[in-house]
């Protein structure tokens, strides 16, 4: 199980513990504002926010465990094995990968409320990383 944390007095603190038994290759991250990064089902994403965060690289993709964007809004990707539920794709949805989550959000959002209105239309899809992805276990 992994924990996050988010604090608030004058400033914004955001943190969690990746309580995995092995490392990844996972470093910090920063994906550049506009550097496309590319959807399984919702195309190219060209134009969004800045992102920096703890991620692997797999093939120039950034796999984030959490990140923040430039905008200050934050996401984990917290492991509760056997807890998540994933859909078949939906016609008339944006349907986005469990490991694509984090870069499409913090990247198309900078507040919680833009956020609810992306996942209202949203079907997050059963939908893996390769194989031969050693963090696969992890990310689907």
């Amino acid at each position: 199980m992994c924990t996050a944390i988010n604090f608030r007095t004058k400033a914004h603190y955001f943190g969690r513990n990746l309580d995995l038994e092995r490392g990844y290759g996972e470093r910090v991250v920063i994906t550049p504002r506009n550097f496309r990064l590319d959807f399984r089902h919702v195309g190219a994403l060209s134009s969004h926010h800045a992102m920096i965060g703890m991620a692997a690289v797999v093939d120039g993709y950034p796999l984030y465990f959490e990140a923040t964007n430039e905008r200050g809004l934050s996401m984990a990707g917290l492991n509760f094995p056997k807890n998540a539920v994933y859909s078949d794709l939906e016609e008339g949805k944006k349907n986005v990968a469990p490991f694509e989550l984090i870069p499409y959000l913090l990247g198309c959002c900078g507040t919680l409320a833009e956020v609810r209105t992306a996942l209202s239309d949203m079907c997050i899809v059963n939908v893996s990383f390769p194989r031969t992805c050693p963090c696969r276990r992890f990310i689907g």
